[in-house]
């Protein structure tokens, strides 16, 4: 079994000492909680949008501060998958189970511990096909019987107790943080984070739902933003640094890779204890920061929205940006796309095409998997999508998918077309169901394969995709009879890096460039409990599996041609270009 515990800071040291006194004083470890000593406040909660809104009960005590608590199973009930989950004391402690599959969950206040017999399960999303099927299925992308293959995780065990952490239960009901519950009970999911601004609460699908593409607030941000900026109550500031130890050490996919065994040691080593627990949230907001950007230095990682407590500065926060010392792999991957654009742009100086065709050899290129959510059943692509995606793709606003698609009708009307190539040299990810789309297109289907780092679990699931819109899939919906090519660079990173492994793993497509930057866990937004929002890497790893072993992509995937000149990538008409070099491989 797996636990996830926190190490007690030792009483040497009289900076973790002097936090945790005032965490035993301020949130009353010392006593047992009591649903009693509860107050019930009705607020709202909002769903990426202003008008999608809906009540929400948050709790408060004298003995927890500002720190809001929620009802462990009405929580459950009206944030998660929209399942149905119940409630059973038993002596003091409470069992709760997920109807629709039978996963337990068992919580001893005495021992202040929540076990997970099946956490992959308790927390499996709706209409998955396998425990860690993270895809969303809908007209478009549908599960393929071609193969479903699982392998259950370990129980876990969360000590709440060692992060002084406490719940309530009283009957069949259970309290305990907000932030507590979304941490360990919706952290499973990759479509969201729940932010709380100390008035309402707040469920956002991603940065989008703040700010528009010109960094301004959209009126949910606006409303988020609204409470005025302010010195974070003691309560809440030593919670929230206890909080964020808790959510990385279940959540944070690559935290045994980096040999991380408690992030409270980790916290104090780095000198961000005092910082974290700050009453000043620019201060936490900083030091956040550097976490995604420095220490973590994942790629992955990275900053989205401020603290509504913060005070906010467009100028010191760019003064802060620059200051921030970003890992090599930050700095190497920005300098990487800076020199590959700058070349390309010279062989494409009127704009970039997203479709291209040389002779036999048609060229698919887009540097992010993006959908927009558009319709394409009641909204097909027009005239002037269609000139957008053959001058200049990037200027165009047609997502990821209505590109394949443009790119598939093309092959399918042209029988002249041999070669296609997708190129995704400049690549540094996107979404995961426009990744599955674009596997589904070249191979037929596609195969994605996941290992979760917390609990171990496997599992492998196959997708088909209606590629031309038609609503059925048949061959017209793929291209897997010419022959492929994949186009990658060390830029090509997440799920970039995730379709290079895919097609090289099929043993159906070459690859040529050089070696994929990386970057094996899906994203998972999360936030601290005083409402700064960030990513981190998920649990969630991407996996090639070979022999029943599953390892995962974070250390790319190396091409089976290697080019050493960033105009061998681009240079595509000349005689010893590219499209030259593709035809003497056959």
């Amino acid at each position: 079994m797996k636990s996830f515990s926190i190490k007690i800071p030792s009483v040497g040291r009289v900076l973790a000492l002097t936090a945790l006194l005032a965490c035993l004083s301020s949130c009353g470890q010392n006593r047992a909680l009591k649903v009693k000593d509860f107050a019930l406040k009705a607020t709202k909660i909002y769903y990426g949008e202003l008008d999608s809104v809906d009540s929400f009960d948050l709790y408060f005590s004298d003995a927890t501060g500002k720190v809001p608590y929620v009802d462990l199973v009405t929580s459950l009930n009206k944030l998660f998958n929209s399942k149905t989950f119940s409630a059973k004391k038993e002596g003091s402690d409470l069992t709760v189970v997920r109807e629709d599959n039978g996963a337990k969950v068992h919580i001893d206040p005495k021992k202040k511990e929540i076990t997970f017999s099946d956490y992959d399960l308790f927390k499996m999303n709706a209409g998955a096909a396998s425990l860690l099927d993270i895809v969303v299925t809908d007209d478009i992308i549908t599960h393929c019987d071609l193969a479903t293959y699982e392998n259950r995780g370990e129980p876990i065990t969360v000590y709440y107790g060692t992060f002084l952490i406490d719940m309530a239960i009283d009957k069949n009901i259970a309290l305990l943080p907000l932030q507590t519950f979304v941490d360990v009970f919706l952290s499973g999911n990759t479509y969201g984070a729940v932010l709380y601004n100390g008035d309402e609460i707040f469920y956002v699908y991603d940065k989008s739902s703040l700010f528009n593409d010109s960094f301004e607030r959209t009126e949910l941000g606006k409303k988020y933003y609204s409470v005025a900026p302010s010195e974070v109550d003691e309560s809440l500031a030593d919670f929230n640094m206890r909080e964020l130890a808790l959510n990385f050490q279940l959540n944070y996919g690559l935290r045994e890779l980096r040999g991380i065994e408690k992030f409270s040691d980790w916290f104090e080593t780095h000198g961000l204890l005092e910082r974290l627990s700050s009453t000043d949230a620019n201060e936490v907001d900083l030091a956040i920061k550097e976490i995604c950007y420095r220490y973590f230095g994942d790629i992955h990682s990275s900053f989205e929205a401020h603290s509504p407590y913060a005070k906010f500065n467009k100028e010191k926060e760019r003064e802060e940006n620059q200051s921030i010392s970003t890992s090599p792999s930050y700095r190497r991957i920005n300098q990487s796309l800076e020199d590959a654009k700058e070349t390309r742009g010279s062989f494409f100086p009127d704009g970039l095409p997203g479709i291209q065709k040389i002779g036999d050899t048609l060229y698919v290129t887009f540097d992010e998997f993006f959908g927009n959510g558009r319709d394409y059943f009641e909204e097909p692509l027009t005239d002037d999508d269609w000139d957008a995606i053959l001058s200049d793709y990037p200027s165009s606003g047609v997502d990821t998918f209505g590109l394949i698609h443009a790119a598939n009708e093309v092959v399918q009307e042209d029988p002249t077309i041999r070669n296609v190539v997708v190129d995704i040299s400049c690549n540094t990810g996107g979404g995961l169901d426009e990744e599955v789309f674009v596997a589904c297109w070249l191979l037929g289907f596609s195969h994605l394969q996941i290992q979760s780092g917390t609990t171990g679990c496997q599992s492998a699931t196959s997708y088909l995709a209606d590629v031309n819109f038609d609503g059925e899939v048949t061959q017209e919906d793929n291209v897997r009879d010419r022959r492929l090519f994949c186009l990658v660079s060390d830029i090509t990173f997440s799920c970039g890096n995730l379709l290079a492994s895919m097609l090289k793993e099929s043993g159906r497509a070459t690859l040529i460039g050089s070696k994929t930057g990386g970057g094996a866990c899906a994203v998972y937004p999360t936030s601290s409990a005083i409402g700064t929002y960030f990513n981190t890497s998920s649990h969630f790893r991407f996996s090639a599996e070979k022999n029943g072993v599953f390892k995962d992509i974070d250390d790319g995937v190396s091409p089976d041609y290697k080019l050493t000149e960033l105009r061998s990538f681009y240079n595509r008409s000349d005689k010893n270009g590219l499209t030259a070099f593709i035809k003497k491989l056959y």
